[in-house]
Order: structure tokens, then sequence, then C-alpha cells
């Protein structure tokens, strides 16, 4: 039994769940669980969820460090996807899985010469609480 449920799906849930609430342009933006987008220039922007670390206090709570990027062909779309989720995930009032959401880093334009593809990210750390989902 897994005590508790996978933090990248969740946070990306929750995402999809505020979508309607961001401007239109950004009301269907894509939410996936995986590091780098499968886009091509010129596709819509997206959203990308990413647990870097977790652990915790087993079995009654852990704490995920989520990475969350925003993908975009402008710089500026990407940054303002970016504060659009990160508000969105600290206005998180916690639920049966998620305790809290707190903020890590604030949102950072992307600088890798390795990902030429704009880009801005920033990290929250999410407590969970077990569910007794397998």
């Amino acid at each position: 039994m897994q005590p508790f449920r996978d933090v990248e799906d969740l946070v990306a849930d929750h995402l999809r769940e505020r979508l309607p609430d961001f401007p239109s342009e950004w009301a269907g933006t894509p939410v996936v669980t995986e590091s780098f987008p499968s886009r091509e220039p010129g596709e819509e922007p997206e959203l990308t969820v990413r647990c870097e670390e977790s652990g915790g206090n087993h079995p009654i709570t852990q704490q995920a460090l989520v990475r969350v990027s925003a993908w975009a062909d402008d710089r500026d779309d990407a940054k303002t996807l970016a504060h659009l989720a990160h508000a969105a995930l600290l206005e998180h009032a916690g639920d049966a899985a998620i305790v809290s959401v707190r903020q890590v880093d604030g949102v950072v334009a992307g600088f890798d010469p390795e990902v030429p593809e704009p880009h801005a990210t920033f990290t929250v750390l999410v407590t969970q609480r077990p569910t007794g989902m397998v």
C-alpha cells in the first residue's frame, strides 16, 4: 500500500482545476507531468510539473519539492503563465491529500543554453498527508 498519492499528479490536477480562472488566452493550457514538453515552436504554451525531491515524517506527512515550468514561444508569455500557475498553487487551501503549498523559489525566467525554448520556472514545497490510496 502506498499511503501518499503521486505529488506530481496532485499538483497537475490542481492546476488543471484552476485553469478556467486564468485569463482566456491561458485557460486551455495543457498541464503535464514531465520535465520537458514535447511541444514544437508555434504550438500552444504548456505547463510541466516535476517532483525534484521528497521525504518527510513517514507515515504522518511527506514533503516534496515540486518544480513547475511554463513553456512558450516568448519569454514574457512563459513568465506570465508561470506567475499565474504560481499564484494558483500558493492559493491552495489544503484538502484530503495536500496539507499546504509554500513558496520555495519565485518565478525565474529560464536561461539554460541546453534548453533553447523560452521557459520560466518556480519551486514550491508541497506537504502531503497519507490517503491510504494504492
